[in-house]
């Protein structure tokens, strides 16, 4: 029998961290504050997370072996739409060459082949970058929702799964990828008649036979409307140990909120992660979330509250 797909992720987490391939210590508790939001029921996560601040220092990654300072850029792959003419961090190729030490954990979800590796610049307890195997566009289609029901699936509901529409968060819109995690998100407190009340537009879908299709429909009919600009992120999240889907709308015009920068899965899910301006992180309270979320509201989603 084949190794379940939640221990092989586990235990490739720990493997990583052990061999300093992973920033800072995920072990140790994260410097964490909490906002209580009485309009949806939902308590804001806010975390201090400095290793991250590491992830485009070049110099400290080859010091520290997480990027092979012998790499060879000549033949590493770029995809020709890139303007800034950046390799494709997600090319299974380019990792094996830029990043020899990552452990990359295969498995097939939703008629794709994928591989997970460890994200060294972590968000989240066994935080994993799922990519494609093939290098595909970030382009959402029935088959990524039937990928992350998939994995949640195949890990008994113990990973979460994040889809960032290209974009809406995703900083690699050509290579098709998903996050995932086993930290609970915030916005898996909300409850099934308060989704109207989240500062961001939300819809929660629950599983009840027909949950990949209308989710599916769902967001085609919202990328439909303006195929240029609108997105959506996703977390596939757990209820009663059954899957709940939730699709945050998005207009690629609107990604920046302020002090917090890009807003990408992970905030619109209620987990907001600082690693430069330390006082952001200390001064940030409830006004302070509403607005970031105010500054990314989709005007076609309807008017934004708190603005």
């Amino acid at each position: 029998m084949p190794e379940p797909l939640v221990h092989r992720l586990r235990e490739t987490w720990a493997e990583q961290i052990e061999s300093g391939f992973i920033l800072g210590d995920p072990t140790t508790p994260t410097e964490t504050r909490f906002i209580s939001d009485p309009a949806s029921g939902v308590t804001f996560r806010l975390r201090w997370l400095p290793h991250r601040g590491l992830r485009t220092d070049t110099a400290a990654l080859e010091r520290r072996g997480i990027l092979n300072p012998d790499r060879d850029e000549l033949v590493l792959f770029r995809d020709p739409r890139d303007p800034s003419g950046r390799h494709c961090f997600l090319c299974p190729a380019n990792i094996r060459i830029c990043h020899p030490h990552e452990a990359l954990v295969p498995l097939r979800a939703g008629s794709r082949e994928w591989l997970a590796g460890a994200n060294f610049a972590w968000l989240a307890d066994n935080h994993f970058t799922v990519l494609s195997k093939e290098h595909v566009d970030q382009r959402f289609d029935r088959s990524v929702v039937a990928a992350m029901l998939d994995i949640h699936a195949q890990t008994s509901g113990e990973f979460r799964v994040v889809y960032n529409g290209a974009y809406a968060g995703a900083t690699i819109p050509w290579h098709l990828h998903l996050h995932i995690t086993t930290d609970p998100f915030p916005v898996e407190e909300l409850q099934p008649d308060r989704a109207v009340d989240y500062p961001m537009p939300v819809r929660v879908f629950a599983d009840n036979g027909s949950l990949e299709t209308q989710v599916a429909d769902h967001v085609a009919d919202w990328e439909g409307r303006d195929p240029e600009h609108h997105r959506v992120n996703m977390l596939v999240g757990s209820r009663g140990g059954r899957p709940r889907v939730f699709v945050f709308l998005r207009d690629t015009r609107f990604t920046i909120a302020g002090n917090k920068g890009l807003m990408g899965g992970w905030e619109v899910a209620g987990d907001f992660a600082y690693d430069r301006q330390r006082g952001d992180f200390e001064a940030a309270d409830l006004s302070a979330v509403q607005l970031a979320f105010a500054a990314i509201w989709p005007p076609a989603a309807g008017a934004a509250p708190y603005r």
